[in-house]
């Protein structure tokens, strides 16, 4: 007869059932610990999605109680024709937005809507012809003749200050919907600050895409940030020919100038010149010479 090892059998006993024991009280922490993980998840998501409903609840009561534009202040809003010093030649036009600041024609655009193919700034006179509206869905009629006034040196920094002021000095007595005079006051946008907005605050973008069908145009979003000094992000949509028009706040207040757009796999992000350093450049380095 085959003896057995009491002994051994219950080692091996004690062994398995303390294997046993360990596999259980693994699964129950692996248990516990993800389902705690989860639960954090699941809380971080809750905060997540309850503050992008309080941002979305934010911008809709802003867009709600927005006091509309005006006929003046969408006519504030002009489209620039800038020909060539080589138009003859070339027949290359910068296309491009501006806005007007005081009633006395002043508008502030982009150094690069009154340059030349080769990016040099135009000489020649009228630098460029004026367009306006206030009607949003018709196109803008051109009306007045403009002359560069200033404009910021160009730098080697990918955000530069690219600024630049015109000053509206005649009617433009080829164009066929021209008044026969310039008017007492222009219609103008008044200047805002940036100083007290932050990311989340609500912007718009106002001026004259190519892609706009020829017709005045408004989107609007929320700020999403800086880059250095002067620049601005925003969602809002920027297209080319938006470049110089007006970026506003929630009381129609002109608080920056669109100038470039960097484009994504899905999305793109607008950039603004704040309106801060623009108008301190404008008061100390332009306005004291015109």
């Amino acid at each position: 007869m085959k003896r057995t090892n009491t002994g051994l059998l219950m080692v091996l006993l004690v062994i398995s059932l303390v294997a046993f024991l360990t596999v259980i009280a693994g699964a129950i922490f692996y248990t516990s610990f993800k389902g705690e993980k989860v639960r954090r998840d699941l809380i971080s998501s809750d905060i997540t999605d309850k503050r992008i409903s309080e941002l979305e609840n934010e911008l809709r009561k802003l867009k709600d109680n927005k006091p509309s534009l005006t006929p003046e202040q969408i006519s504030a809003v002009v489209e620039l024709w800038c020909p060539d010093d080589n138009y003859d030649k070339t027949g290359f036009l910068s296309v491009g937005s501006g806005t007007i600041i005081s009633e006395k024609g002043i508008i502030f655009t982009n150094r690069h809507v009154v340059s030349n193919e080769d990016w040099s700034i135009i000489k020649s006179s009228p630098t460029c012809y004026v367009g306006i509206t206030d009607d949003i869905s018709q196109p803008s009629k051109f009306k007045y003749l403009a002359d560069i006034v200033a404009f910021a040196p160009q730098t080697d920094d990918f955000f530069d200050f690219d600024v630049a002021v015109l000053r509206i000095y005649d009617v433009c007595h080829d164009c066929p919907e021209a008044p026969s005079s310039l008017p007492e006051k222009f219609p103008y946008l008044e200047i805002g600050s940036f100083v007290s907005l932050v990311p989340g605050n609500y912007v718009a973008i106002v001026g004259y895409p190519e892609i706009g069908a020829g017709t005045w145009n408004f989107t609007d979003g929320i700020i999403s940030g800086r880059v250095g000094d002067f620049v601005l992000k925003t969602d809002a949509k920027i297209d080319s020919g938006n470049s110089g028009g007006a970026a506003i706040n929630a009381e129609n207040e002109l608080i920056g100038i669109p100038t470039w757009i960097i484009s994504g796999q899905a999305e793109s992000i607008g950039y603004v010149i704040e309106i801060d350093d623009v108008y301190k450049w404008f008061k100390e380095k332009v306005l004291p010479k015109i």
